[in-house]
C-alpha cells in the first residue's frame, strides 16, 4: 500500500509578442492505493493554476480551463524562480500527506526537467548530502516533516543523448557447461551497476513497428555502422538491395533510477514497480516512456491550449490568385528542459 506521485515541470518560454520572464508550469498526479484489499486504486491531479488535490478527471479540466500562471511581477534570478518552484512542489506534497492520511508515497520526477531544482538528483552529487549543492533543495519533500516525507524519490531519463542505448543482450543459462546465449532485442529490465551512490536500471523497449512483426527488421542483428552495400550484377542470385537508405529499427531505454529516503525501503522493488506502471499504460497496449503517474502530469501540460502554440494567422485575401488563402498556424515542436 503505496501511493506512486508523479511531478512534471516545465519552462513556457516567451511567444512573440509577450513579455516578461518565462512562466513556470507544474502539474502532478497522484495514484492511490484503496483504503480495503481488492479496492478501487484512484488517481489525484493538481496543478500550479488550481493548487489542490482532486479527482484527476476535475483537475484536468479545471487546470485546462485556466491561462498558464503569470509571474509575481518581481524580477527574480534563474535560480531564485527554480528555488520558488521547488518551495511550490514542497508544499503540494504537504497538502498530498494530509490528503493520504497515513499512506506511504514515493515520487517520481523527469531528471532533465528537474534537476535544476533539486541538487539531489544530479550524478556528481551522489553521496553527498543537504547543503553540498548550490540549491535550497535536496530532493522533493526533504523540508517537510519526517512522517509527511516521500519514502523514495525516482528518477527518469528517456533522453538519447544521456541514456545509452542497447545494441543487444546476453542470456546466461543456467545448465551446467552452457555459454552464454546473444540475443536481438529484449523488453526486460536490467540492472546496471555504477560508480556513484545506488544501481541504476534500463528498461529496455523496441519500436512497436518492429515488435509487430520481427521478421526481416533490420536492426534485430546489426546496426547501421554494419550495413551492407548494394551489389550490382547480372546474375540475378548476386544482386542485392543496400541497407543503408531502409528502415532500421533499434531498441531504445528508459532509466530508472531510485533514491531511498526511508530506512527498509527496497531500491530493486521501486524500479520493477516503476518498469510495470511503464508497462501497463493507461489507454493503449503498448509502453508509455514515463510511469502512470508521470505520465498523467505530463499529459495535463501537454493538453493545455497554451502549450507551446501560436495562433493561427487571419485568413487573408492573396491578391496574385485572386482566391482565399488560409495560411496555417505553425505549431513549435522543439521543448526545452531546465
Amino acid at each position: 500500500r503505496i501511493a506512486h506521485v508523479g511531478v512534471h515541470v516545465r519552462q513556457q518560454n516567451r511567444r512573440k509578442g509577450e513579455f516578461g520572464q518565462p512562466k513556470v508550469v507544474i502539474t502532478a498526479s497522484a495514484l492511490v492505493p484503496p483504503q480495503a484489499t481488492g479496492g478501487t486504486w484512484t488517481m489525484l491531479g493538481w496543478s500550479s493554476t488550481r493548487p489542490e488535490w482532486q479527482p484527476y478527471h476535475f483537475a484536468q479540466p479545471a487546470f485546462h480551463a485556466s491561462a498558464y500562471p503569470e509571474g509575481t511581477g518581481d524580477k527574480k534570478t534563474y535560480r531564485q524562480r527554480w528555488d520558488d518552484a521547488a518551495e511550490t512542489v514542497e508544499r503540494a506534497l504537504a497538502d498530498l500527506a494530509d490528503e493520504l492520511d497515513g499512506t506511504p508515497y514515493v515520487v517520481t520526477v523527469d531528471e532533465l526537467a528537474s534537476r535544476r531544482m533539486w541538487d539531489g538528483l544530479q550524478n556528481m552529487r551522489q553521496g553527498g548530502s543537504p547543503g553540498d549543492g548550490n540549491n535550497r533543495y535536496w530532493l522533493p519533500g526533504t523540508t517537510l516533516d519526517r512522517d509527511d516525507r516521500p519514502q523514495a524519490v525516482i528518477r527518469i531519463n528517456i533522453e538519447s543523448e544521456e541514456v545509452p542505448q542497447p545494441v543487444s543482450t546476453t542470456r546466461f543459462v543456467k545448465a551446467k557447461d552452457s555459454e552464454p546465449v546473444e540475443q536481438d532485442t529484449a523488453t526486460t529490465l536490467y540492472q546496471v551497476t555504477t560508480d556513484f551512490g545506488a544501481p541504476a536500471w534500463i528498461l529496455c523497449n523496441v519500436p512497436r513497428a518492429f515488435d509487430g512483426d520481427g521478421a526481416g527488421r533490420l536492426g534485430s542483428k546489426y546496426t547501421r555502422w554494419d550495413a551492407k552495400a548494394s551489389v550490382f550484377s547480372d546474375k540475378k542470385e548476386e544482386r542485392r538491395k543496400g541497407e543503408m537508405p531502409q528502415n532500421w529499427y533499434s531498441m531504445t531505454a528508459s532509466e530508472i533510477y531510485p533514491l531511498a529516503c526511508a530506512a527498509g525501503v527496497s531500491e530493486e522493488a521501486l524500479a520493477i514497480t516503476t518498469a510495470k506502471l511503464c508497462h501497463q499504460s493507461q489507454f493503449w497496449d503498448g509502453r508509455s516512456r514515463f510511469p502512470v503517474p508521470l505520465h498523467a502530469a505530463n499529459q495535463m501540460d501537454l493538453d493545455h491550449p497554451q502549450y507551446r502554440r501560436t495562433a493561427a494567422p487571419e485568413e487573408k485575401l492573396s491578391r496574385e490568385l485572386g482566391i482565399e488563402v488560409a495560411a496555417e498556424g505553425n505549431e513549435e515542436q522543439k521543448e526545452l528542459h531546465l
